[in-house]
């Protein structure tokens, strides 16, 4: 009797080691190196044996499942010994089955619920023993770190522990808990997309600069200044592609103030920075930094003046558009009526289909809403009023207005949607009338 009440004392012992070590599997691994250290910062009770852990995760799980082997063939042992003295050879099945279910039970399932809901606090409860049971078992790990290799187990060491998408999906989780906040995940969204941005992508385009030529006075660069509102404007010299310096309003006045009214503006600027326009515009910010400039010119693979990019662009990026005294803040897309918008002709295309939810085709022969106009219509719009028709006639673009051989606005009509909204539409109209 007191032979089977010491094996039943050593049943129930070897479930509860089972429950811990079937926790402890799932509170250690599921927590992420980043929490490690953020515990470990705060010199938490533990958390240095945790770190260690982290460093080896084979180690670490090595030394959990032989522990919980242990456990768990010791207790179907001592089970079926207990069995077999109490019922014989039927006691067999009976302890079978009795095991599986106290150990699914007890051993599994409900530890690893528990586990899972207090990672953090029970993860550091249980590092140290873990860590210590990895130094017991050294000689079975060393055993196993040399036999996984020959069978071709192993880690990549090429695929990275945290990728770009599981912080973008980590980011979305805190979104619709609540910890992040909508204007903090569009800003999260942006730095991880800010090192694939190119110059080309956020670039002020040639035919939006407004350029100046070296041999102007200063009361001239003066009024283009004050018309503009602008403090720096690149200088040409003979041609507009042939970008010699960057111009300051501070230098201008300071020239003027000095008595040098005869003077033209080529004195007083400074040599312009080029760069690529397939430069990141992460390493274009630190060049700027280092230049200390604010302003570089882009140019195209034949070294043709393409556009220029501001660091308020590069920050733009990152904070949203910043707007002083001289913008005009104008919507990108605004709506007349169900259906019919009105877009900037420089907007992307790719941009227009992701605010609209439209399907406009995207090429590499362009990228603007004007350049796919021109690329339909095989030439250059004459006047306002040309139109072309898109996905068989769903979608309408219609050039609204022009500057020179620029398209400067463009009407979308999705005539699905505008169908949908006929009565709204001519309610509006009979309010004008």
């Amino acid at each position: 009797m007191i032979e089977n009440a010491f094996q039943i004392f050593l049943f129930i012992l070897c479930v509860l080691l089972s429950a811990f070590f079937s926790s402890s599997e799932v509170a250690l691994i599921s927590i992420t190196r980043a929490k490690v250290r953020t515990l470990d910062n705060e010199n938490r009770v533990g958390s240095h044996a945790l770190v260690a852990l982290k460093e080896s995760p084979e180690h670490l799980l090595i030394t959990i499942l032989i522990g919980n082997n242990i456990v768990n063939i010791g207790a179907a042992s001592l089970a079926t010994a207990i069995a077999i003295q109490m019922f014989g050879d039927v006691g067999i099945g009976i302890a079978t089955g009795f095991v599986v279910i106290v150990l699914l039970v007890f051993g599994e399932i409900g530890p690893k619920i528990y586990a899972s809901r207090a990672s953090d606090s029970f993860a550091l409860a249980v590092a140290p023993v873990i860590f210590l049971l990895s130094k017991l078992f050294f000689p079975l790990i060393w055993i196993m770190d040399r036999v996984t290799p020959k069978l071709g187990i192993g880690k990549d060491s090429s695929e990275p522990a945290v990728t770009e998408e599981e912080i973008k999906e980590w980011i979305d989780v805190g979104k619709e808990e609540g910890t992040i906040e909508p204007e903090e995940q569009d800003m999260l969204y942006s730095v991880l997309e800010f090192g694939d941005t190119t110059a080309r992508e956020i670039m002020t385009p040639r035919v939006n600069v407004v350029v100046i030529q070296d041999t102007i006075s200063f009361e001239d660069a003066i009024r283009i200044f004050n018309e503009t509102g602008f403090s720096r404007i690149p200088v040409y010299h003979g041609q507009i592609d042939n970008i010699t310096g960057i111009l300051n309003v501070k230098d201008v006045f300071s020239a003027m103030v000095s008595h040098r009214k005869d003077s033209t503006v080529r004195e007083v600027m400074y040599d312009p920075m080029f760069v690529p326009e397939t430069k990141k515009i992460d390493d274009l910010l630190k060049e700027l930094r280092i230049h200390r400039v604010q302003m570089a010119i882009v140019i195209d693979e034949y070294s043709s003046f393409v556009g220029i990019v501001t660091v308020e662009d590069i920050l733009e990026e990152l904070v949203g558009d910043i707007l002083d005294e001289f913008d005009k803040e104008e919507p990108g897309v605004q709506e007349l009526a169900p259906g019919v918008h009105v877009v900037d002709g420089q907007m992307w295309v790719e941009e227009i289909n992701d605010t609209m939810g439209l399907a406009l085709p995207a090429s590499e022969s362009y990228e603007t809403i004007g350049g796919l106009i021109i690329d339909r219509l095989g030439h250059i719009p004459q006047h306002p009023g040309e139109k072309v028709e898109i996905d068989d006639g769903r979608i309408t673009l219609v050039v609204m207005q022009m500057h020179g051989r620029r398209i400067v606005k463009v009407k979308i009509v999705n005539h699905a949607a505008h169908a949908d909204g006929p009565g709204q539409a001519d309610s509006a109209d009979q309010g004008k009338r």
